[in-house]
């Protein structure tokens, strides 16, 4: 099995299913009961509808359906959006051919009216950039490797951050200080490395503890 179906992005549906059953939970409600409070609100729902949504047989949830269960719920539309991993935005039915995806984190800081911007990436961005040789994510690959992650994860959570791999974004920043020796464009761009690997570090770990 390729790494792609092995590791492939949860739906729309799955992630608001999994956060809808926790919520539930939380409120101590039967999916009776949770119906009949949504149907209530003006969507006609039976405990069927609840019980496909919470085991992920429904593959997506409209806007308007999302608004409701918030207010039933009296939660944001961000808590919808808990958990980690990242979120297929694309049906399931053009799986994996055409797959877009965006972070949850970058999912609920958007729909939270945050101001960074949500980031859409397609199936094979960032794997083709692992792939293709003299690609830009040494520096992200390495940091991966001393955080144990996949490097896959960091240059998301890099272009989540900056909009650009974390090697693009120390590029960018050495290209900004013109031209020094060479010995000291070397300690210049170990520095801005380091920087760059703490505010990355912090980055990664805040969205971590936020999912927790």
């Amino acid at each position: 099995m390729d790494e792609q179906r092995e590791q492939a992005p949860a739906t729309v549906g799955v992630v608001v299913g999994a956060n809808l059953r926790e919520l539930r939970k939380a409120k101590r409600w039967t999916q009776d009961a949770a119906a009949e409070r949504i149907s209530k609100a003006g969507l006609t729902w039976k405990r069927t509808h609840i019980a496909d949504l919470e085991s992920g047989r429904r593959e997506s949830v409209d806007l308007g359906t999302l608004v409701i269960l918030a207010s039933v719920f009296d939660v944001r539309l961000p808590d919808f959006m808990n958990g980690q991993g990242d979120v297929l935005l694309t049906p399931r039915a053009d799986y994996p051919r055409r797959e877009t995806t965006s972070t949850r984190q970058q999912l609920r800081s958007w729909l939270a009216g945050g101001e960074e911007s949500l980031l859409i990436s397609d199936a094979e961005s960032v794997r083709s950039a692992l792939r293709s040789e003299g690609s830009p994510v040494g520096a992200d690959v390495a940091l991966a490797k001393r955080l144990g992650l996949p490097a896959r994860d960091v240059v998301e959570a890099a272009r989540g951050l900056w909009l650009r791999t974390l090697t693009e974004e120390r590029d960018r920043r050495v290209a900004e200080l013109g031209d020094l020796p060479v010995g000291e464009r070397q300690a210049r761009q170990g520095h801005i490395t380091r920087e760059l690997n703490a505010e990355l570090t912090k980055w990664i770990n805040d969205g971590e503890s936020a999912d927790g």
